[in-house]
């Protein structure tokens, strides 16, 4: 009984030969993924709970919630069907952890320490996890959607994003126009920001309002981003440092001009570049 019970641990814990490997780093409170090697190599995103499920929650009424509430999130991790995928766990503040209980994985992911675990989906379809280890006041807000597509339907993904990342690298020196920076910002604020500081930005409890906010309104635009590269309060506002240059300054520019925000202020990317580091 020991020999075969002991062959199935060490398989559990061999990462080796994987046809794909994908980092998962935990922020407060979303996941970060990055296709490291295999078949969509480079690939990147944020993947953050869909923001009609966290309205929802906050609304109290759930008469009406699907069956996937609080685990919709805006970007999947996607990969192929019968593939043995490696994940490679890590996180960017506190301590969470990556568990899918269909894949029979949780692994912590540590500031400072790289974890790695794996899983093979046998069968196309959507999984769901969720961070395992409390890592704050959103620790509830933090879902895993592992979309497990056949092989051809992965590789067009994998194509389509490499179209999208392509034209996501804008040039960090380009000066924009502020009806151009807006709707961009918009759709940043909707998928990141929302969630606790509201549409209408009037924040909730202890969210602060961007509505009047001082910062906000500041034609030094500094104190802003640095808040936006670096978090605030304790954590209670995360780091968006791994958005890009220009998502940063679209949505800056977004909460300068919207609601009663009217400052006709633009933030650019190069501004952004500026502070990071700072």
């Amino acid at each position: 009984m020991a020999l075969p019970a002991t062959k199935v641990l060490v398989a559990q814990k061999d990462t080796t030969n994987a046809d794909l490997t994908v980092k998962a780093t935990g922020y407060q409170w979303k996941w970060g993924y990055d296709y490291i090697s295999g078949e969509g190599e480079g690939l990147a995103f944020i993947s953050t709970l869909d923001s009609s499920h966290r309205q929802m929650s906050d609304s109290g009424d759930v008469s009406n919630a699907p069956v996937d509430y609080l685990l919709k999130v805006d970007n999947p991790l996607v990969v192929p069907v019968g593939k043995k995928v490696r994940v490679i766990t890590t996180a960017n503040d506190v301590i969470h952890s990556f568990m899918v209980p269909a894949f029979g994985i949780k692994q912590d992911a540590i500031p400072g320490f790289v974890r790695d675990t794996w899983f093979r989906a046998e069968k196309v379809g959507d999984y769901y996890g969720q961070c395992a280890e409390l890592c704050g006041k959103e620790h509830a807000y933090m879902p895993i959607h592992v979309k497990v597509v056949s092989a051809p339907e992965y590789t067009a993904w994998v194509a389509e994003q490499k179209k999208k990342a392509a034209a996501r690298q804008d040039d960090p020196n380009k000066v924009w126009a502020l009806a151009d920076l807006l709707p961009r910002g918009e759709k940043v604020y909707a998928a990141n920001c929302a969630a606790c500081h509201q549409a209408n930005g009037k924040g909730a409890g202890p969210i602060k309002p961007l509505d009047g906010s001082a910062i906000v309104l500041d034609e030094d635009h500094t104190k802003q981003i640095q808040i936006l590269l670096h978090g605030a309060a304790g954590g209670a506002m995360p780091s968006w440092a791994q958005l890009s240059d220009t998502d940063l300054a679209a949505v800056a520019s977004y909460t300068k001009n919207a609601w009663s925000n009217k400052t006709g202020q633009v933030v650019q990317p190069a501004e952004i570049v500026a502070q990071r580091g700072k």
